[in-house]
């Protein structure tokens, strides 16, 4: 009986070592496939980087030997991001911006000859959308934006430029064409006049004459573009989104889209906004009757309401007291 003891517990404990040793060979296969898929994701997103800071997403070209060039790769990861930006319910305003003191330097010109300029174009189809998000988003210009980096500026709604950036259709000097509705959405911005100045000449412009014609929302001292470009996308997330990007939507229709699809989807996109911004129509018309916002203020729209000396409506109860001398007087 003894004997047979031994031989079951022989034979459970090569069990167990053997259990063991699949176990520890499975979990070396699930470490190796870990690590193959932090590889592939960091092959993915290997031109960009992507920082979020609550509702607001910066998304960082980082290309610093080629002044943030496009190449294929690169333009297919902001594709992805700008797509994954969208699709998030608690991103509410996308920053671009350039790593190494440059914002973008157009298409890789190398990569241009080596696969053609209609490979690279195919790529970038993500940034021929008008408005390229629905949502807000800005551009934090610094150093060199020209060719299809001007282009990607252009592209923004708000423009954060430094004094010392560079700005212009460099591309002209190749024979380059604007191919991101770069002439269209420079024309809507400046004028026909100024557009053609820079659209035929390709002159660049510093960071102070883009401001001066009306192309930045704020020109800034050198390597502050991005800190002040997250201190503006900071000031529009106490405003309702709803109304916010329809207003944005019907601009740039005027502008871009007149008679054409992506009208018809902004519009479907607008219908279907209605009703969310009439109910924060409606929250905010509470806000205003507990004194948030009134005599044309901006700041704290989501703090408590003002004080009582800050409203307007207020009153006051004045008590008045008689001297007994008076009293006497009025007797006699």
């Amino acid at each position: 009986m003894s004997v047979f003891v031994k031989k079951i517990v022989s034979a459970s404990n090569l069990s167990f070592i053997r259990l063991n040793a699949i176990r520890l060979l499975s979990s070396k296969k699930d470490a190796s496939k870990k690590d193959d898929a932090q590889k592939s994701t960091e092959d993915i997103k290997k031109n960009i980087l992507i920082e979020k800071y609550g509702a607001i997403t910066t998304l960082n070209i980082d290309r610093q030997k080629t002044r943030n060039s496009l190449d294929e790769a690169t333009l297919r990861e902001m594709a992805d991001a700008i797509n994954s930006f969208d699709k998030d319910p608690e991103a509410k305003v996308l920053v671009f911006n350039g790593e190494g003191g440059s914002f973008c330097s157009g298409f890789d010109l190398d990569e241009v000859e080596a696969k053609g300029y209609n490979t690279l174009l195919d790529a970038a189809s993500r940034l021929l959308r008008r408005p390229l998000c629905d949502k807000t988003t800005i551009a934090a210009v610094s150093g060199y934006a020209v060719g299809e980096g001007f282009e990607l500026a252009l592209a923004c709604d708000l423009r954060v430029v430094e004094d010392t950036a560079v700005l212009g259709c460099l591309g002209r000097r190749f024979g380059a064409p604007q191919s991101l509705y770069g002439g269209r959405r420079l024309t809507s911005l400046i004028g026909l006049s100024r557009a053609l100045d820079l659209l035929i000449t390709g002159r660049p412009i510093s960071g102070v004459e883009a401001h001066n014609m009306g192309l930045s929302l704020k020109v800034t001292a050198t390597g502050t573009a991005l800190g002040e470009s997250i201190k503006l996308a900071k000031s529009l997330l106490k405003f309702p989104q709803n109304a916010l990007i329809m207003d944005k939507l019907a601009a740039v229709n005027s502008q871009l889209n007149p008679n054409s699809e992506e009208s018809m989807r902004d519009e479907a996109i607008m219908q279907s906004l209605m009703g969310l911004a009439i109910e924060d129509l409606q929250k905010g018309i509470k806000k205003f009757q507990g004194g948030i916002g009134k005599h044309g203020k901006f700041y704290k729209l989501t703090e408590a309401p003002l004080k009582d000396w800050e409203i307007e409506d207020s009153t006051e109860e004045i008590s008045i007291k008689k001297d007994e001398d008076s009293d006497k007087d009025d007797k006699k």
